[in-house]
């Protein structure tokens, strides 16, 4: 993946060697800000290896000092300290361990060179200032998922796929308390996305799609997947039997989560 995410030369391979998965764990802290709920989004520096320059929630890999990293599938103790973790080195803010919300899961594509295995928790955001490292992070921002996604659509930020999926899921919601009591309420979504390239676009696919094991996307069927487009990116999920789910995205495209 380039550094330009929006226009990311991506392609699926079935038989690309794949690198191993490195555990990490992320964690989006919300709050409620005058009109909306609001996310917390850090800058990446531009030296780092991985998505330099975008804009992300706190997080990393996780280290010896969190603990085993055994039973990774069903959200071991070392996900929730390594996000804690990071959150603390990255911002400067403490947290629980026990008041992280499983998310979803992330499993970078195959064809990624560096690759991570990423539980995604929520939080309601603790009492303190964020003070960024100003190493690794270069910046911060408190913004409402909706005006996110309208930045990156309109150039100002750069977003990698599971930022953008997980901010689009955030605009049904207005406030943290609905937002954690749906995150609570139902089984973490595994995303171990296969990738497509259509043109110069890319077609990111998720568990559930029709073409998610023949990667043949023009075929009729569920759909759940993300295109990134140089014009802007479109989330799809319906079922394709009349029973849609889709809702309208920032851009107006027709899309839908959950």
């Amino acid at each position: 993946m380039t550094h330009n995410l929006k226009r990311s030369p991506l392609a699926d391979a079935a038989d690309a060697p794949a690198a191993p998965a490195r555990p990490s764990a992320t964690l989006v802290l919300v709050r409620d800000g005058a009109a909306a709920m609001e996310v917390l989004l850090l800058r990446r520096g531009r030296q780092l290896k991985a998505f330099a320059g975008a804009w992300a929630f706190p997080g990393g890999a996780t280290d010896p000092i969190d603990g085993p990293t055994d039973g990774w599938e069903s959200i071991p103790a070392v996900a929730r300290h390594t996000a804690v973790r990071e959150l603390r080195e990255e911002t400067g803010l403490t947290i629980q361990p026990d008041a992280l919300v499983p998310l979803s899961r992330w499993t970078a594509p195959v064809i990624m060179p560096r690759r991570f295995d990423t539980w995604f928790f929520m939080a309601a955001a603790p009492a303190g200032r964020v003070q960024v490292d100003r190493s690794e992070i270069h910046g911060h921002r408190w913004e409402t998922p909706r005006q996110a996604l309208e930045d990156h659509q309109a150039g100002h930020i750069v977003l990698a796929p599971p930022t953008w999926v997980t901010l689009h899921h955030l605009t049904r919601f207005g406030g943290c308390d609905a937002a954690l009591a749906a995150a609570g309420a139902q089984a973490p979504f595994h995303y171990a996305p296969r990738v497509v390239q259509q043109g110069p676009d890319s077609c990111f696919l998720y568990g559930g799609d029709q073409a998610y094991a023949t990667l043949r996307i023009d075929q009729a069927g569920p759909r759940h997947r993300l295109w990134v487009r140089q014009d802007g990116w479109q989330y799809e999920r319906f079922a394709g039997d009349g029973r849609s789910s889709k809702t309208p995205s920032v851009a107006g495209h027709p899309c839908g989560i959950g």
